[in-house]
């Protein structure tokens, strides 16, 4: 099976895994730790398929950042490891659109949240997965080849 099938498998299991988790976030406002573990192999994999390297040492600065911001109460714990999880795949050259795509991403989440979800934003919080997932679609795609 060729390299470029392979790369399109992984891309839609990424994207089977991510809906996946926006629905929970949405749901229970939880990211559930097994499916970070499946995409970090699904990651893990296809980094390595597209660019022949996994991005270890800036998933690793983004895991702590994450962290560092998680114990500030500015971001939940499982948003960290996704963004962190999500960065094994994303080239240096493509972080900045990555974060702020994904800031695009979380202000339509919260125009459309303050809009329709008023009050489930306020009891429970933002479901900022979506807007991280979201994000990362959205990097795939403008650096698509």
């Amino acid at each position: 099976m060729p390299t470029h099938q392979l790369i399109i498998g992984l891309d839609l299991i990424a994207a089977l895994q991510l809906f996946y988790l926006c629905f929970t976030d949405i749901k229970s406002r939880i990211i559930d730790n097994r499916v970070i573990i499946g995409l970090f192999f699904t990651m893990a994999a296809l980094s390595w398929l597209k660019y022949e390297q996994v991005f270890v040492l800036q998933a690793a600065a983004g895991l702590a950042i994450g962290f560092l911001l998680f114990t500030l109460n500015v971001m939940g714990g499982g948003d960290a490891k996704l963004i962190a999880v999500l960065m094994l795949a994303v080239p240096s050259e493509q972080l900045i659109s990555l974060f702020f795509l994904t800031a695009l991403c979380g202000l339509l989440l919260i125009i459309i949240g303050w809009l329709f979800f008023r009050q489930s934003i306020k009891q429970n919080g933002l479901p900022y997965g979506v807007a991280i997932s979201f994000g990362y679609f959205a990097t795939l795609f403008l650096y698509a080849s």
